[in-house]
């Protein structure tokens, strides 16, 4: 018999507002200004509470003021200690423009739920004989142990109003993209799989096959001079760290992976890859903790979509890329998003990116699938790195090769430059 570890709750909505009245309060100022000379849009804001002076009561609630303009925020509990470690916002910026918001932060028992629509969606549900899909906030199994059509959508999923993931619970760990016309939330009723009666009304579809390619910026051992799927692994598991109206954070880990290092723990390590998605983004950032790693290698990378496909399949979207000494990674081409549904789901064109700071870099690599960075071998015990992509189908997107590689450079440059976020009392 099989053992399958489920630990299941669903997982409440964080994006609260402190009451004005009543329990213990900590008034502060933070301070956010932005050094580019460019517009910035839906920029995240992190308050770690640790990090604020004289907090005296356990954070239940906050009411964040820009101008006595209330701010949608969030509190999340990072550690699942159901403590609140962080005050989460975004904002909008003008070149070099600096702002100041009024946060309270209160341990007052009344809350009232942000209004309005959710920005950002993120499930984990089991596959059930009832078709309920009950919701859980983690899964995790022996890694032998196969759960992959045990696990409705076959894995944890996110989703902003631009673009939406999958991440598969099996040894690829690919991640699988979900393309729309419009902006807006669509898995709750779509969940990855688009009938025909829902392409008709509008709804978005998945938009990738990665087959054996690495897909958009999955992260994967190297070892041969090739990407290597997670298949010697004493535990695997994803859970949802944090969920909101503004971000989801979620961890995907795999525990005493048996690597090529033997200097290591005899050979055995541990990787948890977290990956955060924030309304009014396309992109994902994901950061890597390890422990125990030694020497062994890692990559990541971008598949060069449409590249096995014939010219018929790819209408007239030619299958280009590169892979530069920048940490950039791109891709454009126009394949079917799944080989098996050809009769519903047309051939899907997209571009895909990823950008690895060069710090984490050991090489570069193109191969007959992929575009790939070649990442650690410095025994270091963290890491991180960005993917993102667009769908031809997006009505206010981009629509070639072109288009979507020149915005590359604009988006990394934001990386490199983010806001600067001060707490002033």
């Amino acid at each position: 018999m099989r053992k399958i570890f489920f630990v299941a709750a669903f997982a409440c909505a964080a994006a609260l507002f402190a009451s004005e009245g009543g329990g213990k309060q900590t008034t502060i100022k933070v301070s956010v200004s932005n050094p580019a000379d460019v517009v910035r849009t839906a920029e995240p804001v992190v308050v770690k509470l640790m990090d604020v002076k004289g907090v005296k009561c356990e954070v239940k609630s906050a009411l964040v003021k820009s101008d006595g303009v209330s701010v949608p925020c969030q509190l999340d509990d990072m550690d699942g200690d159901f403590v609140n470690d962080e005050l989460f916002f975004v904002t909008n910026l003008a070149p070099r423009e600096t702002k100041v918001f009024d946060v309270v932060l209160s341990d007052g028992a009344e809350q009232t739920a942000e209004s309005g629509k959710s920005g950002v969606y993120v499930a984990l549900q089991l596959r059930d004989k009832k078709d309920l899909h009950p919701d859980v906030t983690k899964v995790e199994a022996p890694g032998a142990t196969n759960i992959f059509n045990d696990i409705y959508m076959h894995g944890i999923t996110l989703e902003s109003e631009l673009t939406g993931y999958r991440i598969y619970f099996d040894e690829r760990q690919n991640i699988d993209l979900y393309g729309k016309k419009y902006r807006r939330i669509e898995l709750p009723v779509t969940q990855f799989y688009t009938t025909s009666e829902q392409l008709a009304q509008g709804y978005g579809v998945d938009v990738l096959w990665a087959g054996k390619a690495i897909g958009c910026g999955s992260f994967k051992q190297y070892e041969g001079g090739a990407p290597k799927n997670w298949t010697d692994v004493g535990l695997r598991g994803q859970r949802i760290v944090t969920q909101g109206r503004l971000r989801t954070v979620v961890e995907v880990y795999d525990l005493h992976v048996k690597g090529s290092d033997s200097k290591a723990n005899g050979g055995y390590y541990d990787v948890r890859q977290y990956y955060t998605l924030v309304a009014g983004h396309r992109d994902m950032r994901v950061d890597v903790c390890f422990k125990n790693i030694g020497g062994q290698q890692f990559c990541t990378g971008v598949q060069k979509v449409g590249v096995t496909a014939v010219d018929s399949v790819r209408r007239g979207h030619k299958p280009v890329g590169f892979v530069r000494a920048d940490g950039v990674a791109a891709s454009w081409g126009c394949d079917y998003p799944d080989m098996g549904k050809k009769q519903i789901w047309a051939p899907e064109a997209i571009g895909m990116a990823v950008y690895v700071p060069r710090d984490y870099v050991a090489d570069k690599r193109e191969d007959e699938l992929n575009y790939l960075y070649v990442l650690g071998g410095k025994g270091e015990e963290r890491m991180h790195y960005y993917l993102t992509f667009c769908a031809d189908k997006e009505a206010d997107g981009y629509h070639n090769a072109d288009e979507w590689f020149a915005s590359l450079d604009a988006w990394k440059a934001n990386l490199d430059a983010p806001v600067k976020i001060k707490i002033v009392k």
